[in-house]
């Protein structure tokens, strides 16, 4: 004869693994920086809206323009991840909005994940003059500063 008393902590432990387990398989959907809904953009309107609007209705932008101070760059995008693969970008974009010298929007433009570029990391190092220091002359350079020096 079975004792089902016996059984239920053990159904119940099982039960909480399985949902534990599982709660671990959904994907988790992330939205970082500035990423700007189309009812957000369409408040914004070419030849009348002003940079003091544009911050009121967007928040600060993500950058400048490092060359021309009259664009400003609101990037965001939107991951998705599953457990502890990478994330993948399910969109992004950027949307570049430039004054004119009164300060007045004069023109907006999107980008989307296909204008984007690829580039290239270059992992080389820059060589400098002057001598290298290793791991020990760290550390015992620093015996004189600890011990007072005075």
């Amino acid at each position: 004869m079975v004792n089902t008393r016996s059984c239920l902590p053990i159904a119940l432990a099982a039960a909480i693994a399985l949902a534990l387990g599982t709660g671990g398989c959904s994907a988790r959907k992330e939205v970082r920086g500035n990423y700007l809904t189309d009812a957000q953009l369409s408040t914004i309107q070419v030849g009348t809206t002003n940079r003091q609007t544009v911050m009121r209705v967007l928040g600060p932008p993500s950058t400048e323009g490092t060359f021309d101070k009259q664009i400003w760059y609101y990037i965001g995008r939107q991951t998705e991840e599953w457990a502890f693969f990478e994330p993948e970008v399910l969109e992004q974009r950027v949307v570049a909005i430039y004054f004119n010298e009164g300060g007045v929007v004069e023109h907006v433009e999107r980008y989307g994940q296909n204008d984007a570029r690829a580039v290239s990391v270059v992992e080389r190092e820059t060589p400098t003059s002057g001598h290298k220091i290793g791991f020990f002359e760290q550390i015992l350079g620093n015996l004189g500063v600890l011990g007072g020096g005075g």
